[in-house]
């Protein structure tokens, strides 16, 4: 990396994948202006890269969804990764707490970065769920593919169940939304930065922000869930989470065109050996595990396997990551 270090502007850096995202870029030698939403955030968000304090810091950003929010994140940047989304179960609102902030924070950001000519690419963080009809975590067969064009049509009025399946549903209604919107905006407006988007499906690993055993959340909780009820909560296509951080730094180093999509995604899991895999490996884990199985989910990663030259981390290893960081804190809560 030759010249001044480049600043890439992170949102979202405090959730599960944008923790890892942050570790992936500082490694990589680049240096990171990371949103809060306020200043009690900053000793938290730091805690987790001692090594790497010099070449982070922060900015308070407290409307994503406002483009004016942005004016002072942006100076100087060279780089934007946009992680910031809301996730399920914070509202119940679909149009309020879904839908408005993933369209318009993710439009937000993209119109702001038109103001500053220095910006070479943005990366948008959507997910598998844009590129499928809304349909529960569990269904029966999914094939998905990237840069289709396809346009999928959601209802903003549409019923959606009570519990965390309508959450979830609500939350994959406004990833399509979301994407939607970015796809609009790149044909409307043609930007002078490279715009990218990642696409990962059901990312598990090891969690740089959780403290206690009750902190798992996201798709490592729904796997949890599902070994120790013996119901299936996610498909079988994961993505280790370190593989989605990686996968940002190679986007900045890759000459990519822009508009390009990449879905995220290790091969085909096969619950089967999932289970026999826990059971061998963990007996202490009370494993409910049982065939048969459903949510066959085919995705095509065709894209980042050749581009991005992506080497994915395997399902035991997503497995040993879950599963030993979950029984090492319980072992440290006395559990």
């Amino acid at each position: 990396m030759s010249g001044p270090t480049p600043l890439v502007f992170v949102t979202g850096a405090t959730g599960f994948i944008g923790s890892h995202v942050v570790a992936a870029t500082v490694r990589a030698g680049y240096r990171v202006r990371l949103s809060i939403r306020k200043a009690e955030q900053e000793a938290t968000l730091r805690e987790p890269f001692p090594e790497h304090d010099e070449q982070i810091e922060t900015c308070i950003v407290p409307n994503i969804t406002q483009q004016e929010s942005f004016k002072e994140a942006l100076q100087g940047v060279d780089y934007v990764f946009h992680l910031a989304s809301p996730m399920p179960g914070k509202g119940d609102d679909f149009k309020q707490d879904y839908v408005d902030p993933a369209v318009r924070g993710t439009e937000a950001i993209l119109y702001a970065a038109l103001q500053f000519p220095q910006i070479k690419k943005v990366i948008v963080v959507s997910s598998v769920f844009a590129l499928t009809p809304v349909a529960p975590l569990i269904s029966k067969e999914v094939v998905v593919a990237d840069n289709t064009g396809e346009v999928i049509p959601v209802d903003v009025l549409m019923a959606f169940p009570e519990g965390f399946a309508g959450h979830a549903l609500k939350y994959a209604a406004s990833k399509v939304l979301a994407h939607q919107a970015t796809r609009s905006f790149m044909k409307d407006n043609r930007p002078h930065y490279t715009l990218i988007t990642l696409h990962p499906t059901f990312v598990m690993g090891y969690s740089l922000i959780q403290k206690t055993p009750e902190d798992i959340g996201g798709m490592n909780a729904l796997f949890w869930m599902s070994i120790t009820s013996g119901k299936t909560r996610v498909a079988n296509a994961w993505v280790h989470v370190a593989d989605v951080a990686d996968a940002h730094v190679k986007a900045l180093e890759t000459d990519i065109e822009s508009g390009k999509e990449f879905l995220l995604s290790g091969p085909a899991v096969s619950w089967e050996h999932v289970a026999k895999f826990i059971k061998t490996n963990y007996p202490t884990v009370d494993c409910k595990l049982e065939p048969p199985f459903e949510g066959n989910w085919k995705v095509d990663t065709t894209a980042a396997d050749r581009i991005l030259n992506m080497q994915w981390r395997s399902e035991e290893k997503i497995i040993d990551d879950v599963i030993g960081q979950q029984l090492d804190l319980m072992a440290k809560a006395g559990n």
